[in-house]
């Protein structure tokens, strides 16, 4: 859907021109409602990764008591980061940094949030591709797996900006109530033991680690999408309801946490890798023609890896195009240059080439390392860009 008379005619009252960036998102409740799908689909997508295996390895040390830190922190980011980011609309984060900084410095900041948003989807599409040879075929080679939803995903990515947008509102509106349905199967599933999960409970007076809060601290991250996507906020735009996003990531997190524990007991939960592929395939349906909630598990989730891994590399596209000299941010292209067919192409050589020369336990392990860059990367790019936003206010 590249043409954009079609799309004014599809969407007549999110559309209006504004400024020398072309078009905006015109209205105030269009905007918020995708900051929400971003937000949402990375909380989804953290039953995907290895954060519940990482944070139930840690349930007598910590784990517990980063539950509640972690929305702390997260509010406190989401608002500093949009409150930043709104003095800015229309400009993405490199664009900002590009009115305040050095160009050198501008450029290895970059080249460094291009490789972590790489990797972030790198991640989740390898693990993907593990678990459909585990669950779906064991005969099919994981390799041959992994380069059909690299290239799936990276067609996807070279998508506009805004296209991507559109893309990930469907997604959210199609698999959400499906996830829901299986999250409230779990819940009053009479498999639940609540007394594994008060045992558990009463090791919240444990001091969590910095590993566990990184691990929790990721179901918060969908804020920082905001990035690049603030390149769609039109003038005088104002979030709204930020104090939604660490409530609904608390509880989010608390089922992604306790539900497991529910269902395997406090020392079986730590037997399993992907723990809630292992959790859903405790699950029937008595009617329908799925039987295992398994396979409706992973069916919604292969929407979500695709649309993840497109999302995140996108930015990491994004990032690196901006490091080039003479280059300009487009938020609807008509058509997708070279440019980005060779970035993504390079990203998706570099995530099959993950798979080949590593195995699940070395995965595991760069992955929890990961979870603490990121999180000190979150920290430090937010505090940045609000730094930068404070002394603008004071210049004007």
């Amino acid at each position: 859907m590249q043409s954009s008379k079609l799309r004014q005619t599809l969407f007549p009252s999110a559309w209006q021109d504004q400024s020398r960036r072309g078009r905006h998102w015109a209205g105030e409740d269009q905007m918020n409602r995708y900051f929400f799908y971003n937000f949402m689909l990375v909380s989804l997508m953290n039953l995907m990764l290895f954060v519940p295996h990482i944070l139930v390895s840690n349930r007598y040390s910590g784990a517990v008591a980063s539950l509640l830190v972690a929305p702390v922190i997260g509010a406190i980011l989401i608002y500093m980061f949009t409150n930043a980011m709104s003095r800015y609309p229309g400009l993405g984060f490199q664009d900002i940094l590009k009115l305040h900084c050095p160009r050198w410095l501008v450029s290895l900041s970059s080249i460094f949030f291009a490789v972590m948003w790489w990797f972030s989807s790198t991640i989740v599409v390898v693990a993907y591709a593990v678990l459909i040879n585990r669950f779906f075929n064991p005969d099919t080679n994981s390799t041959i797996i992994l380069i059909v939803l690299v290239v799936a995903a990276a067609y996807a990515a070279s998508r506009s900006t805004l296209t991507i947008n559109f893309i990930i509102e469907i997604t959210i509106i199609v698999n959400a109530p499906i996830i829901l349905f299986i999250l409230f199967k779990m819940v009053r599933s009479p498999q639940l033991n609540l007394d594994s999960i008060r045992v558990v409970a009463n090791y919240v007076t444990k001091m969590p680690t910095i590993i566990t809060i990184s691990a929790a601290t990721l179901i918060f991250t969908g804020y920082i999408y905001l990035a690049l996507y603030n390149r769609l906020l039109p003038p005088n735009f104002r979030f709204k309801h930020l104090y939604i996003y660490p409530v609904l990531g608390f509880i989010i997190l608390v089922i992604t946490f306790f539900v497991p524990i529910g269902f395997h007991g406090t020392e079986g939960v730590d037997r399993y890798i992907y723990l809630w592929a292992v959790t859903s395939d405790s699950l029937s349906m008595q009617y329908g023609f799925i039987e295992r909630v398994v396979f409706l598990f992973l069916i919604v989730f292969l929407n979500l890896t695709l649309v993840y891994t497109m999302s995140g590399w996108h930015l990491g596209m994004e990032y690196i195009k901006g490091c080039f000299k003479g280059s300009k941010p487009e938020i609807d292209s008509p058509k997708a240059p070279l440019s980005n067919y060779i970035i993504l192409g390079t990203f998706a050589t570099a995530t099959v080439l993950y798979l080949i020369f590593t195995n699940e336990k070395l995965n595991y392990l760069i992955t929890s390392y990961w979870l603490v860059l990121r999180m000190f990367t979150e920290i430090v790019s937010v505090l940045w860009i609000f730094i930068l936003s404070r002394r603008r206010l004071r210049s004007e």
